[in-house]
């Protein structure tokens, strides 16, 4: 997927990180630095505890796997389309919600970083 595919985007820390291929123990961690945000956010401790971020992230990431087994299930066969997302998440308001906010501020940021790269190459 190139950059102009991409609909979440991404910051240069992430795609040096892409460049580098990801050791066992990474894997285990995708997900830590947003939980213990989201845990705080919440109303739990600024430093949640290992346990609490390790049972979070196998529920995430079951989530995950099940939704995407579903979707490919679903559309093309081998393949994971945003529409097919849609559809499973259809029936659910705030999930359905939420991924309609975050694509539209994805397009919004796009267009804002498109503006500030054709400013930029004007000076």
């Amino acid at each position: 997927m190139d950059e102009e595919d991409d609909i979440f985007g991404s910051d240069l820390e992430d795609e040096e990180k892409k460049k580098e291929p990801m050791r066992e123990e990474d894997k285990k961690f995708l997900f830590r630095r947003e939980l213990r945000t989201m845990l705080y956010g919440f109303g739990d401790e600024k430093v949640p505890f290992d346990k609490t971020l390790e049972t979070l992230e196998a529920i995430v990431i079951d989530y995950i796997k099940e939704l995407c087994a579903k979707a490919m299930s679903v559309g093309k066969p081998e393949r994971i389309n945003l529409e097919d997302i849609h559809y499973l998440i259809r029936r659910d308001q705030k999930k359905s919600s939420r991924v309609k906010d975050l694509l539209s501020m994805s397009e919004e940021l796009k267009k804002a970083r498109r503006h500030f790269e054709q400013t930029k190459m004007n000076l």
